[in-house]
């Protein structure tokens, strides 16, 4: 292996940007190797290819968003060379079922087709090796690019998450639950290039299962590792008090404790400079994601709220969170913020819900909803 060839899409459809989303990608790159304490001789980029030259061993680059796939290759100045490399793989070949070539050319200029380069590196496989082409089910296809007169020879392929470096697209508060859904949304906006605040409020001290999970989500982001905010649940706990003590008021518990939430992380999200809130909500999945519910929750805030999920059923968010790591430390983190009444509301009244508020908050400081709509 001579160097590692990743890579990448939607990037280069970025027009004047793609050079910044390049560059971003390439950092994000030279901070993972070095993390995993891999030594190389340089990263660059050519041709819609990035380059990772003479690294010291195959890393996983899966864990860097931003790539959809790559390959260990070696690199060669003419086409003669690559025959002769291909020529010289008899532990490859031997006893293979099966082979194919598949080419491609980033100069058309090369006087050889891409068919044509196939045909004649093929034509030395088989002759050497006596080893069947077969163009659509091949045991082994080697690839073949030509890019800016040097000839990359690959033999596999690795996939990457794709999507967008993260750090290209601005930064986001996420409400960290600790259960199995959050953290998944917190891993496709990160995959949408956002850099993450992570808000998780806690009950008691603070349980290493969420530090799991920070841990998980941060080895997709070397480099930009999400920030952990961990705040005491002290006025939710204080807002079930005195919601508990009328039976209507605290049906509308889980509405008001998400609200809560929802206005400390916008305050954090102005703390931080960052453009928006993230949840892990997955419509009509629980009471609390009914689709009055979630207005009412998110009625008033000034931030866009986000919520990956949404449209996503629960077998499609664990087949992730399995993928990612954070299924295991989720499904063993049991804390809750409050305990549900037996009959929680699922389709919100704004009028019952604004009422609700008042009732809780007036103790506790907050503003009612009429003075809070007319504050600067």
């Amino acid at each position: 292996m001579d160097l590692i060839l990743v890579r990448y899409g939607e990037i280069a459809l970025k027009g004047a940007n793609r050079r910044k989303f390049e560059k971003n990608l390439e950092e994000n790159l030279r901070a993972y190797l070095k993390k995993e304490g891999i030594s190389f001789g340089g990263v660059a980029s050519k041709r819609s290819r990035i380059f990772i030259y003479s690294p010291s061993r195959l890393p996983d680059l899966s864990r860097v968003l931003g790539v959809v796939s790559y390959s260990p290759a070696w690199e060669f100045p003419t086409l003669e060379e690559v025959k002769d490399f291909l020529a010289q793989q008899e532990a490859l070949f031997s006893g293979a079922s099966s082979f194919r070539i598949t080419a491609s050319r980033a100069d058309k200029n090369y006087p050889l087709t891409s068919p044509e380069i196939e045909r004649e590196l093929g034509a030395v496989v088989h002759e050497k090796f006596s080893v069947p082409v077969n163009l659509k089910q091949p045991q082994i296809n080697v690839g073949v690019e030509y890019i800016d007169e040097f000839f990359y020879v690959y033999f596999e392929k690795m996939p990457g998450w794709g999507g967008l470096p993260v750090g290209v697209s601005g930064k986001l508060v996420v409400l960290l639950s600790g259960g199995i859904d959050s953290p998944v949304a917190a891993f496709l906006m990160m995959k949408r290039g956002a850099e993450l605040v992570l808000l998780h409020f806690r009950k008691n001290p603070i349980d290493d299962r969420i530090g799991e999970i920070h841990r998980a989500l941060s080895a997709y982001a070397v480099g930009r590792e999400p920030e952990l905010v961990v705040m005491d649940l002290g006025k939710v706990k204080k807002f079930y008090d005195l919601a508990r003590r009328r039976d209507e008021t605290h049906r509308y518990m889980c509405v008001l404790c998400k609200h809560m939430m929802l206005r400390t992380a916008e305050k954090l999200a102005f703390k931080k400079g960052a453009l928006g809130i993230v949840t892990g909500d997955s419509l009509a999945q629980v009471a609390s994601q009914t689709l009055e519910n979630l207005a009412a929750q998110r009625y008033g805030l000034k931030l866009p709220v986000y919520s990956p999920l949404i449209g996503l059923d629960k077998t499609e968010i664990v087949n992730i969170a399995k993928k990612i790591g954070t299924y295991e430390p989720s499904i063993h983190h049991k804390e809750k913020p409050c305990p549900l009444h037996p009959h929680p509301v699922t389709r919100a009244r704004m009028d019952k819900f604004f009422q609700a508020w008042d009732e809780v908050t007036e103790k506790l400081g907050y503003l009612p909803w009429e003075k809070f709509f007319q504050r600067k």
